[in-house]
């Protein structure tokens, strides 16, 4: 996520601007945006890591990257994202006035491309979309077809699943058939977008991502593209649970950017 964006939220709960979030300012501005909420002295319990009864600006950062990770705070962690660009879309339309130059960088922090470029899950999909496509990746991957190694279904299946958008489960023959061109397989990969995945679909593997043929370490050793694999889709879900996160943010800036736009029509 953008450090931007971050720096912009914590000082919009920092509201006498020490560099510090105490118990009082948290709540007071989670009792405005997240009204529902529940257990809040367990989720403040959970920010402060070092217990000192308030909130550092690294405590916070840590806190606010653990979008997609799946505990049961993701839900909190999304309502502030979208609050947050609710504000800054509000902030838009009030400057709306010809002449203003406050109106663009209001929008900088919430630009779709931008911020999908920010993802950690997309990242370390294309990490480990470099190692398969690599000499040694490639090599690894018809060894995998030929001679899989114990799990390796598991994992294929895994990655069919999200390139094809298919709860189906699958026999080693059509993992084969998918594995049988390398480049074209590698394209899929790449190619690869969470937005186009419904949740039925994790759901339909999800449970097996915490056996050990997804460790990388413990199947590094039996098959080099197996462990990368693994790893690609455990990434590759953290990508989709990311993009989740990030729909009402991205809606925010469209609208934001829609705003800018009628704006500089005017302006003409």
């Amino acid at each position: 996520m953008d450090e931007r964006i971050i720096t912009e939220i914590f000082r919009r709960f920092d509201r006498n601007k020490d560099g510090i979030i105490s118990r009082e300012e948290l709540l007071a501005v989670f009792d405005k945006i997240l009204p529902g909420a529940k257990d809040m002295d367990r989720l403040i319990q959970q920010m402060d890591t070092n217990h000192d009864g308030q909130i550092q600006y690294e405590e916070f950062v840590v806190w606010i990257l653990g979008a997609g990770n799946g505990d049961a705070y993701d839900k909190d962690r999304s309502s502030l994202l979208n609050a947050h660009a609710q504000a800054a879309h509000q902030k838009v339309l009030l400057q709306r006035q010809p002449g203003s130059s406050t109106f663009r960088a209001a929008c900088v922090g919430l630009r779709v491309e931008r911020l999908r470029e920010s993802q950690t899950g997309v990242k370390r999909t294309a990490l480990f979309w470099g190692q398969l496509s690599s000499e040694q990746g490639r090599a690894s991957l018809a060894t995998l077809r030929s001679d899989p190694p114990r799990g390796a279904l598991a994992v294929v299946c895994a990655a069919h699943s999200l390139l094809r958008v298919s709860s189906k489960k699958i026999h080693w023959e059509e993992a084969e058939a998918m594995l049988e061109d390398v480049d074209a397989f590698l394209m899929e990969l790449k190619d690869y977008n969470p937005y186009r995945v419904p949740a039925y679909v994790v759901q339909s593997f999800e449970e097996n991502l915490t056996l050990p043929y997804f460790d990388y370490k413990r199947m590094e050793e039996r098959n080099y593209a197996c462990a990368c694999l693994g790893s690609w889709v455990i990434a590759a879900v953290r990508s989709w649970r990311e993009a989740k996160q990030m729909v009402p943010v991205e809606d925010a800036a469209l609208r934001a950017d829609a705003a800018v736009a009628e704006v500089k029509q005017k302006q003409t």
